[in-house]
């Protein structure tokens, strides 16, 4: 995870999330992930968690991975989409022949089976973001405001 061990500071709390943000180090100028981790023009990176625990605005943490959220993820964005595609291709194949040929309507089928997909990965990662802090991260408090 691109904040496995580092500290930050909770910039905001709201009743369903807490904000944490954390600076930038001086290898982060030539990272080639730096516009998914520091998008814009901000000198900050930013983690946005729902919120469990008691915590407030000033407090310095810590983010520890505890579980394999990375590889969860990629299996959901990836492996999800790839299987969907390779039935899509399969099934095309075994519709009986149409006017098209059968192996544009496998490709066909295949589409719109990638297409299904998305929906269906959006809807895993969005009732695995509520699993993350509890399963997936371990947010440790350093220090309280001002301290």
């Amino acid at each position: 995870m691109l904040f496995n061990g580092e500290s930050g500071v909770i910039q905001e709390i709201t009743e369903t999330q807490i904000a944490i943000s954390f600076e930038t180090k001086d290898a982060c100028d030539t990272c080639g992930l730096k516009v998914v981790c520091a998008p814009g023009k901000s000198s900050q990176r930013r983690l946005t968690l729902p919120f469990r625990g008691n915590y407030s605005v000033g407090q310095r943490v810590q983010i520890e991975e505890i579980g394999n959220l990375e590889l969860h993820l990629a299996l959901i964005q990836f492996g999800i989409p790839m299987i969907a595609f390779l039935l899509g291709l399969g099934f095309g194949y075994i519709i009986p022949q149409t006017i098209i040929a059968k192996e544009l309507l496998a490709f066909i089928v295949a589409l719109l089976g990638l297409g299904a997909s998305f929906f269906i990965a959006r809807n895993m990662i969005q009732r695995l973001v509520n699993l993350i802090p509890s399963k997936y991260l371990n947010v440790r408090v350093l220090s309280r405001p001002g301290g």
